[in-house]
């Protein structure tokens, strides 16, 4: 686990308690200390991400929104606001979510594939049972059970775990 301060070394969970709140921080030990000197002055939680004095200035083009708005109540004005203020917002937004990227929704990898293998077997399946019922109607054994196997070694594949046969 990564300090969400600088990214770079290993975090340690803090528990604080700010305006009679509990926050829980993953911070390296320099990063913490940075934030919280040990002569007890813990400033507020979202000035320590978006840096210091000489920054109280910046505002965003759009919306006007300023840094010391966003310390005091740790929102932003627009969505441009992210663009003005990315470098003091990656902290942030890496304490907050973890990751600076987005990795998105969609399953990585074979997912696809195997998902239109799990659709066709599972498409084989229901047709399989509506040949058995139509088969059993009928009073036709050998069909059923010849009918029963092939559903039997679908079921293993989808159920079972089993690979391509």
């Amino acid at each position: 686990m990564l300090c969400a301060g600088c990214g770079k070394n290993t975090a340690k969970l803090y528990t604080r308690e700010e305006d009679g709140k509990k926050i829980t921080l993953r911070l390296c030990a320099e990063c913490y200390e940075k934030l919280y000197p040990e002569r007890g002055e813990g400033g507020d939680f979202f000035a320590s991400f978006v840096g210091g004095e000489g920054k109280e200035g910046k505002c965003c083009p759009a919306c006007g929104t300023t840094l010391a708005a966003f310390r005091h109540t740790g929102l932003l004005g627009c969505a441009y606001c992210y663009t003005a203020f990315r470098a003091e917002l990656l902290p942030a937004v890496r304490y907050a979510q973890g990751k600076l990227h987005h990795e998105g929704k969609a399953p990585s990898g074979r997912a696809d594939e195997q998902y239109d293998t799990i659709r066709e077997l599972v498409h084989e399946q229901e047709r399989l049972k509506a040949c058995i019922r139509a088969a059993e109607a009928e009073g036709d054994d050998f069909v059923v059970n010849e009918l029963l196997g092939k559903l039997a070694a679908i079921n293993r594949r989808l159920y079972g775990g089993e690979g391509e046969e």
